[in-house]
């Protein structure tokens, strides 16, 4: 496969010389940026041959570029290490982590709709989610239930795949959940999830930092919607509700978002505050 670089190396376009990463990747035409991710990324081979010609060299001189810590003789690791996080066990854990945090965003939401007291939580809450379930047939508590148990299920999957944490320490989380606790209770053991997880992923993130390069990062796996999700969570933030005009809209509130997304148009999110569609994204008003 021909590679040639001659008409856009960052030398000839007069761009600084120590870009790395994406950014060495936008100075280059979008087929050879292709090329260098994969080879990089393992799923491509550097033979010895190819090394002997101007081609392959100007090829391995633009990998390096892009991954300074690429070693063309560490290629097998690199690829197991690849197909590993998208086809093994692994690659269960990120698919678990993504859906356990866009389960984690919605049972924040549950939680807020369940709308728990935090006085004297242990007394007042289980009669009156009593009575409003059994008595008046409100599906609050039920939804609170399932999305407990969706999120639980899922961290399942990530301790599974990360070959790490404690077992023990999720079962006791699992078990923690409390349809009656208080609200400020609930958002508490949801931010212990998000703690486990962020235990888990850390495992994960060794073992793909171990065969892919130190500067490679598990999270770069997760989607943007469970990126958010997680960084929300972490401040304790509602991933659903953004607080000012311009931010970005997580999945959860695009869902009945318009399929036309035209520069500007304007509609409404899932919550029913206004949108726009601008920069490629839908974000508020």
């Amino acid at each position: 496969m021909p590679f040639d670089l001659a008409s856009a190396t960052p030398a000839q376009q007069n761009l600084p010389q120590n870009l790395t990463g994406e950014d060495f990747l936008k100075t280059i035409p979008p087929t050879a940026a292709t090329l260098v991710k994969k080879y990089a990324n393992g799923e491509l081979s550097v033979t010895p041959q190819m090394t002997r010609t101007p081609q392959g060299i100007q090829l391995l001189t633009a990998i390096t570029q892009y991954d300074p810590t690429y070693d063309a003789t560490n290629y097998q690791k690199r690829q197991q290490t690849a197909t590993a996080f998208a086809k093994g066990k692994q690659a269960d854990a990120i698919r678990g982590a993504n859906q356990a945090l866009y389960h984690m965003g919605n049972l924040y939401n549950r939680t807020e709709d369940l709308n728990n007291t935090n006085i004297l939580p242990a007394i007042v809450n289980p009669v009156v989610n009593y009575v409003e379930e059994k008595g008046l047939g409100d599906i609050r508590q039920g939804n609170y239930r399932q999305s407990a148990q969706a999120v639980a299920s899922e961290l399942r999957r990530v301790f599974a795949g990360a070959g790490g944490g404690s077992l023990a320490e999720l079962t006791k989380w699992e078990q923690g959940f409390d349809p009656n606790a208080g609200e400020a209770q609930q958002k508490a053991h949801i931010q212990n999830g998000v703690d486990l997880l962020r235990g888990a992923l850390g495992a994960l993130n060794n073992q793909y930092q171990e065969g892919m390069g130190l500067n490679k990062n598990v999270n770069d796996l997760l989607s943007p919607e469970a990126r958010h999700v997680y960084e929300s969570l972490q401040l304790n933030q509602n991933p659903n509700v953004p607080k000012t005009p311009g931010q970005k809209m997580g999945a959860a509130l695009t869902s009945n978002a318009p399929s036309i997304t035209a520069e500007g148009k304007t509609s409404v999110s899932k919550s029913g505050k206004p949108i726009v569609f601008t920069n490629g994204q839908w974000e508020y008003k």
